[in-house]
């Protein structure tokens, strides 16, 4: 992504790409949230065309249908579902024009993350939050301006957040100049394995403090530095139900990420971290009861609930599909 967001540039355009530049397709193919999707939508909100082999090896090239048409319902299962399906071998993407961005990045203690969550719930499309929390809380504000009007009204939302230190506001070229949202400490020497459970779920609002209050226990809990809990905003154009997609949870105005390491190799680690992440999951349901499907687990015992939760009544269908185009289950199973 962050090679398509530099070859871009060149040609003043731009791609909603992800907090990291180095994913891949599949960030696009998964659902793909951006700190521009609130003004944007999702990345694969942006595919126009979609070319590919199904799992029983028949090829595919669908366009993206009508509104005003029935639904297609293998571009629903595609966009969002297409590693469950297939092969993708070539996309055909919307692009917007490249404008600058603002970038507000400070550190911040538990009473001031929950004031930043509640100003960020009322704030326009061109604004969103995103925040890691780990030894420390790390957060990140990023809006694209449209004109000097717009950047004012950016810039004087972005100075009525609180922060404890560090704070920095600059206007950067690209997304790929954005400051990168990971954890302050530096890690040994080893090397670590790790899994991610991303969650999904409605704005906060009278219960901001209640769910933060569960996050400081988590990680006050955590089997070690390299755990952690973050979470990104959603909303505006991500609500959108113009066309119909395999990303089901349109009301979605929080992604929390629940991020679980562990030294290679020790099986014992491995186990206390993968506990960890599910008790984390377990309580935060409550008030993110989605899950978004960037990373799949079939290896573990979750697979089923992270699939019923990420497609809700939409996977039995889905199910359906992939029985007529992969029935002998050449893609990861749905089951």
């Amino acid at each position: 992504m962050g090679d398509l967001s530099n070859f871009l540039q060149k040609h003043k355009r731009s791609f909603p790409i992800g907090l990291s530049g180095k994913t891949g397709m599949g960030y696009i193919l998964t659902g793909g949230i951006s700190p521009l999707s609130r003004s944007k939508g999702l990345a694969i909100d942006q595919i126009m065309e979609i070319k590919g082999l199904w799992g029983n090896g028949k090829e595919f090239h669908l366009t993206r249908p009508n509104r005003k048409k029935e639904s297609i319902l293998e571009w629903k299962a595609l966009c969002g579902a297409a590693i469950f399906l297939g092969v993708i071998t070539k996309v055909k993407l919307r692009t917007q024009p490249l404008r600058p961005i603002l970038s507000w990045t400070a550190n911040l203690s538990f009473s001031q993350l929950s004031e930043c969550i509640k100003q960020a719930e009322s704030w326009p499309n061109a604004l969103s939050f995103q925040w890691i929390w780990g030894d420390n809380i790390f957060a990140h504000a990023v809006g694209e301006v449209v004109n000097s009007n717009h950047e004012a009204i950016i810039i004087n939302l972005l100075e009525k957040l609180p922060f404890t230190s560090n704070r920095i506001i600059k206007k950067v070229n690209n997304m790929t100049s954005l400051p990168h949202l990971k954890l302050a400490h530096k890690k040994d020497n080893n090397t670590y394995h790790s899994e991610v459970i991303g969650l999904l779920g409605p704005a906060w609002q009278n219960n901001n403090l209640k769910v933060l209050k569960v996050i400081k226990d988590l990680i006050d809990n955590r089997p070690n530095k390299s755990c952690y809990i973050a979470s990104q905003q959603l909303g505006g154009l991500t609500n959108s139900k113009e066309i119909d997609t395999s990303f089901v949870h349109r009301d979605a105005i929080w992604k929390p990420w629940i991020n679980g390491a562990w030294e290679a190799h020790d099986q014992a680690k491995r186990n206390i971290t993968l506990k960890w992440m599910e008790n984390s999951w377990n309580n935060l349901e409550f008030i993110c009861p989605g899950v978004h499907l960037a990373q799949i687990h079939p290896h573990l015992p979750w697979h089923q609930k992270e699939l019923s939760s990420a497609f809700q009544d939409w996977l039995p269908k889905l199910q359906a599909i992939k029985a007529i185009y992969d029935p002998k289950n050449v893609m990861p199973t749905l089951k």
